[in-house]
C-alpha cells in the first residue's frame, strides 16, 4: 500500500512516497509536487502488483552482473552436466568481460541489444584459414550463426532469471530484447563413401597416432568427442565389448559396443597406455584411454583433426558430424528410430527423426512383406 507524507524542509515542501507490499522490497521516492507523487505511487504500485516493475529494486544498484555470474557459477553451474558446464564457460566469460562491471540497474534492453549487434558482427572463431589445403585459396570469414547468438542471449537471460529469483532485480531486461527464432537446429552432413576413405587415410598418416582410433571410435559408436576423451581404462570392459560413457551431455551414463575394427584398435591402445603409465606415471589415480603427452589429462585433438581434414580435402565437416554419420549409416542399414536414439543416447525421438527418410528402403521391405502376407 502506498502512503504519501508531506515534509517541510529548508529548501521547501516535499512529498515522500512510501510503498509497502508484502513480499516485495519497500519503495521510497521524494517529489516536489503532490501531483507527481500521486502519479508515481499509483503507477509503481500497479506495476509491482502486475509484475511489470522495471528494476527499481534497491539491490540492483549495488549488485553487478559479475556478482550474478559468480553466484551462478558457485550454486547453479556445478549441478549441470560437465559438457554443459564447459560450453557455458564461453558465454559466461564473454558477458563477464563485456558487462560484468555494470550494476544490474544499468543493464537495460537497449544496452543488451547493442551488445548482441556487436557480437553478431564478430567473425566465428571456427573460421580458421590456417587449415585450408590450398594456401592460395581465398576463404570467406563466416559471421556467428543465429544458433550461436541464441546461446549467448539465452545464457544472459538465465543469469537475469536467477538474479530475479534471488531478489536482486525486479524484472528481467531480456524481456525487452528480441528473441532469436527461426533456427533450423539440424545438421544433416555425413561422410560419403569416397570421403570416408580419404579421411581415414589422412587420420592414419597423422603425426598424432591417437587420432585414427579416436575417429574410428566416434564413427563406430556415435559418441561425442567429449564423451570419448573423458574415458579412462576403468570405463572399458573389453571382455564384454563395452565402453561406459559417464561424462555425457544429458548427465546420464550409457554404454556403447566395442566391436570389430574398433575392438582391435583399442586392444592395441590399451596396451600402449598401460606401458606408458607403468613407465612414467605408475601412481596415477586414473589412466586416460587417450592421454596427452604428460599423461595427466586427455589429449587435445583439435589441431591434428583440422590438419587431417585439410589433407583429405573433405570440406564443411566437423568432428560432431561423425556422430551424424553414425546415425545416418544405422538408418540406411534399417535401424529403427528407437535403436538409433538408444545408440546415440537421446532421451526422445525428436532428435533422430531427421534420419527417418534414410530408412525408406527398409520401410519398403517391411511393407512388401506385409503386403505379401495379407494378399
Amino acid at each position: 500500500m502506498a502512503t504519501i507524507e508531506k515534509r517541510t524542509r529548508k529548501s521547501g515542501t516535499v512529498y515522500l512516497v512510501d510503498i509497502r507490499i508484502a513480499g516485495f522490497p519497500r519503495q521510497k521516492k521524494t517529489f516536489q509536487r503532490l501531483t507527481d507523487a500521486k502519479i508515481w505511487a499509483a503507477k509503481t504500485e500497479t506495476a509491482i502488483r502486475n509484475g511489470e516493475i522495471k528494476n527499481i529494486v534497491r539491490t540492483a544498484k549495488r549488485k553487478t552482473l559479475s556478482d550474478v555470474i559468480t553466484r551462478y557459477e558457485e550454486e547453479v553451474l556445478p549441478n549441470l552436466a560437465k559438457t554443459t558446464q564447459r560450453a557455458a564457460q564461453t558465454y559466461l566469460g564473454y558477458w563477464q568481460r563485456e558487462l560484468g562491471a555494470h550494476a544490474l540497474s544499468f543493464v537495460t534492453p537497449e544496452l543488451i541489444s547493442d551488445q548482441m549487434n556487436k557480437l553478431a558482427a564478430t567473425p566465428d572463431g571456427r573460421s580458421n584459414p590456417k587449415f585450408i589445403k590450398n594456401a592460395d585459396e581465398q576463404v570467406a570469414i563466416k559471421p556467428k550463426s543465429r544458433k550461436t547468438l541464441k546461446h549467448y542471449r539465452d545464457t544472459l537471460a538465465v543469469l537475469f532469471k536467477y538474479a530475479q529469483q534471488w531478489g536482486w532485480i525486479g524484472s528481467n531486461p531480456l524481456d525487452g530484447v528480441n528473441k532469436i527464432t527461426g533456427i533450423r537446429d539440424q545438421r544433416d552432413r555425413y561422410l560419403e563413401d569416397s570421403e570416408r576413405k580419404v579421411l581415414f587415410e589422412a587420420c592414419r598418416n597423422s603425426p598424432n597416432l591417437q587420432l585414427y582410433p579416436i575417429v574410428i571410435f566416434a564413427l563406430s559408436t556415435g559418441a561425442r568427442r567429449s564423451e570419448i576423451l573423458g574415458l579412462t581404462l576403468r570405463d572399458l570392459d573389453m571382455a564384454r565389448g563395452l565402453a561406459i560413457l559417464r561424462d555425457t551431455k544429458n548427465g546420464e551414463t550409457r554404454s556403447v559396443p566395442i566391436v570389430g575394427h574398433l575392438h582391435e584398435l583399442l586392444t592395441e591402445q590399451i596396451q600402449w597406455v598401460n606401458e606408458s603409465y607403468d613407465q612414467y606415471a605408475p601412481n596415477a589415480d586414473s589412466r586416460w584411454l587417450f592421454p596427452r603427452r604428460d599423461l595427466r589429462a586427455a589429449i587435445d585433438i583439435r589441431t591434428s583433426w583440422e590438419n587431417a581434414l585439410a589433407t583429405s580435402g573433405v570440406r564443411d565437416f566437423r568432428f560432431h558430424d561423425l556422430r551424424h554419420s553414425t546415425a545416418s549409416y544405422l538408418a540406411m542399414q534399417g535401424a529403427g528410430l528407437l535403436e538409433i536414439a538408444d545408440m546415440l543416447g537421446h532421451k526422445t525421438l525428436q532428435m533422430v527423426k531427421r534420419y527417418a527418410h534414410l530408412s525408406g528402403d527398409h520401410k519398403r521391405g517391411l511393407a512388401e512383406k506385409l503386403n505379401d502376407k495379407m494378399f
